[in-house]
């Protein structure tokens, strides 16, 4: 365990390392909106989802960020000529290190909102300001954007069912009503980030928000679209395996 920690505390302080602050030293000032998408291999669609990222939301200016999870093809230099500020791990160690990493990124370039939003174009930058909303209105800390409560186009019966499954146990665990604990794309106020404790290197969607929930934020669900992915393979790991890894980070999340 301890070497385990060690590792990833190497891959991330690398990882912030060798993020584009050259680069970052030439952003506006004024509120900031990051958008942190870990990508593994997504050369093929990062370039469009930046792209489709607007440059400016609800008077905040919006900094593109991509981790690239030790990344073996272009993806690295795509977001870089998409107009994005890339992170690079050595190594790849999965989207939750990914994601600590650029949520630490987002904190050092002053964010006042950090949204996640994966790579390989399955959620579309354009509902961006949906996500967002209830956090600017006031009225939420850290807002999930929910398929079942949108529209999605199924990839896997399997884990289409595992979403049902999985958004009860967690309901039935925090007391919320939850209707899409494997979402990717969220939005959070910056401050609670850094009251977060985060350790899962994978599966980190459910740990991110019964983290949320035990820190008391105000926590909305909204509608939003998932697309099938535009092109290249999927990461994740088969279906059963997955929903497994997935069901024990909820029940030690919870636990804390």
């Amino acid at each position: 365990d301890t070497n385990e920690r060690s590792i990833r505390l190497l891959v991330e302080a690398l990882g912030q390392e060798r993020f584009d602050w050259d680069r970052a030293k030439d952003l506006p000032a004024g509120p900031k909106l990051v958008t942190v998408s870990p990508a593994f291999n997504e050369a093929e669609n990062v370039a469009a989802v930046i792209k489709q990222i607007p440059a400016m939301i609800e008077g905040h200016h919006v900094v593109p960020v991509v981790v690239s999870d030790g990344s073996n093809d272009r993806t690295a230099a795509v977001a870089r000529d998409a107009g994005a500020l890339v992170a690079e791990l050595p190594i790849r160690r999965g989207g939750g290190l990914a994601l600590r990493v650029g949520y630490e990124v987002a904190l050092r370039l002053g964010a006042d909102l950090v949204v996640t939003l994966d790579a390989d174009g399955q959620h579309l930058p354009e509902e961006i300001p949906v996500v967002i909303a209830p956090i600017v209105g006031g009225d939420a800390d850290y807002v999930n954007g929910s398929r079942l409560l949108g529209s999605f186009e199924r990839e896997s019966l399997i884990r289409h069912l595992g979403v049902h499954l999985f958004s009860r146990i967690i309901t039935i665990l925090t007391g919320q009503r939850i209707t899409d604990p494997s979402s990717g794309y969220r939005a959070a106020r910056a401050d609670l980030l850094e009251k977060l404790v985060l350790t899962q290197d994978q599966f980190w969607t459910s740990e991110i928000l019964i983290e949320a929930l035990r820190q008391r934020a105000r926590v909305v669900e909204v509608p939003v679209t998932f697309l099938a992915r535009a092109g290249g393979e999927s990461k994740k790991p088969k279906s059963i395996r997955f929903g497994w890894n997935f069901l024990k980070v909820i029940v030690q999340t919870w636990l804390r």
